[in-house]
């Protein structure tokens, strides 16, 4: 999916970009910070999925969801915003918006949005031309995005390199760690034990939290949830 992020706080914008960047079928078209530049990125791009905050300085977000929905734009619209007003979350349930995440979130939430907006993107692609119910129900229901079996490893992920990763983890108990640690301890790659950690996270094992360094990329750490579990996948 082709996206454009709309957000006027760099830090912010920045953590929305490393998310992005995290998730298989997502390609950044652009970012901008006000709403003018929003306008001319969608009249001279092909955009999927729009990332919008709603409070943009004296701009208010919503007013291009009014315009996209006005122009029947075929745009997928996720909301990221510290707005919680119930008078802005009913006006964005009534606009159609995919989803609506109020800051701070974190990466397990943001990926559960865009996994679903993705799987819409594909079903909506894929319809017939004449649809059938399955098809309906699919696209209608929010249990679209089916789990994985008990026990089964995402694509690309290895019994063997999840284990290893685990008992890395497990050495760390009690404390914080991060990728480059257990990359170094485990002779793994960083790219590769990030994945691996981004999946124990997703079962609950870990937990994953950011902050800004000195030069202003997010940097992840990590502590351990459930000591048991992990010290069963490392034997």
């Amino acid at each position: 999916m082709r996206v454009l992020v709309v957000e006027d706080d760099p830090m912010v914008m920045r953590l929305n970009v490393e998310f992005l960047n995290r998730i298989d079928g997502m390609s950044l078209v652009a970012q901008c910070e006000d709403l003018p530049t929003a306008r001319d990125l969608l009249a001279n791009e092909a955009v999927d999925l729009l990332l919008l905050d709603v409070y943009l300085r004296d701009q208010n977000g919503l007013t291009l969801v009014r315009e996209l929905r006005r122009q029947a734009r075929d745009v997928q619209i996720v909301l990221i915003t510290a707005a919680s007003e119930t008078e802005t979350v009913r006006e964005a349930k009534h606009l159609g918006v995919a989803d609506y995440l109020v800051k701070p979130f974190d990466f397990a939430r943001f990926r559960e949005a865009l996994s679903q907006c993705l799987e819409t993107h594909r079903r909506l692609s894929g319809l017939p031309a004449r649809a059938h119910q399955r098809d309906v129900d699919a696209l209608f229901r929010r249990d679209t995005v089916a789990p994985s079996r008990p026990g089964e490893l995402p694509k690309g992920l290895t019994q063997n390199s999840l284990a290893q990763v685990a008992r890395a983890a497990v050495a760390h108990a009690g404390d914080v760690f991060t990728t480059e640690i257990l990359s170094e301890e485990s002779g793994m790659s960083r790219v590769s034990v990030r994945k691996y950690l981004k999946h124990l996270v997703d079962r609950g094992l870990l937990e994953e939290s950011f902050h800004y360094g000195q030069i202003g990329r997010p940097s992840f750490t990590y502590r351990c949830l459930d000591l048991h579990a992990l010290t069963r996948l490392g034997s």
